[in-house]
């Protein structure tokens, strides 16, 4: 992250009692084997990966046009984000939960392409690209790591983008748990029982769908037995007939 931003105070400490992901689920976990992070004697200068920073709710990682310099991977809670609209509201363009790697599409663009922000309190560890070079191993180790981490991004980038091409809204809504459902269970969590930590609004926004109808079909959801929903916490009774409402084979 950028010293001179602001937008968010990334400061060390002690892990939180939310869900972490294994390091052996997450995202980051090729760069992490290469560097030998686990170790204490790996001899890895410091500042090249900071890990278990904690980020405060509505805190921004960073902002859109903000110069890339650093690439996150989420070690608990979860962000969204959004990039500017015509309207004074921000538009929803994707979620992030532990495990997942967070701007590593702005690499290319050499700038972040969104602003993220944490749902709820969260932990994330972030590898500064910049400093790779530091590193004491063979380039070419590195240089593979690198290349097998974004490669698991982007075909999880994929797949997730194909789940959700819906055309109704009860098949987008339907098939946005049942994403969730997979993306935590890749994670090593329950996939039958997690936490909607985004407000409807965000949801609507990111499935282009109003916020009534999202809270409506939930609540149609819920009537059907297809889910249990309490407050924030989201249980899938029948991912089955989800499956069948995404499919639309009903």
């Amino acid at each position: 992250m950028n010293p001179g931003a602001s937008q968010c105070a990334l400061r060390h400490t002690d892990p939180l009692n939310e869900a972490e992901v294994a390091c052996r689920d997450c995202g980051l976990d090729p760069m992490c084997q290469v560097l030998d992070y686990a170790l204490e004697e790996s001899g890895v200068p410091e500042g090249i990966l900071l890990r278990r920073q904690q980020v405060r709710t509505g805190e921004a990682l960073f902002s859109t046009g903000q110069a890339f310099d650093a690439i996150y991977a989420v070690k608990s809670g979860s962000f969204k984000a959004l990039v500017p609209e015509s309207r004074p509201e921000e538009r929803v363009v994707g979620f992030y939960f532990a495990g997942e790697l967070i701007g590593a599409e702005s690499m290319a663009e050499q700038g972040y392409t969104s602003t993220v922000r944490a749902l709820e309190p969260a932990q994330v560890c972030v590898l500064h690209l910049d400093r790779l070079h530091q590193a004491p191993r063979q380039p070419e180790l590195v240089q593979q790591a690198l290349i097998e981490m974004l490669s698991r991004e982007v075909a999880a980038n994929k797949q997730l983008m194909t789940a959700l091409v819906r055309q109704n809204a009860e098949q987008r809504v339907a098939a946005f748990l049942l994403s969730l459902s997979e993306r935590l269970s890749r994670r090593g969590f329950d996939a039958d029982l997690f936490s909607l930590r985004m407000s409807r609004g965000d949801m609507g926004s990111y499935l282009g769908l109003a916020r009534e109808t999202v809270s409506r079909l939930l609540t149609r959801f819920q009537q059907q037995g297809l889910i249990r929903l309490r407050h924030k916490q989201m249980q899938l009774l029948d991912a089955r007939g989800l499956g069948q409402i995404a499919s639309d084979i009903r």
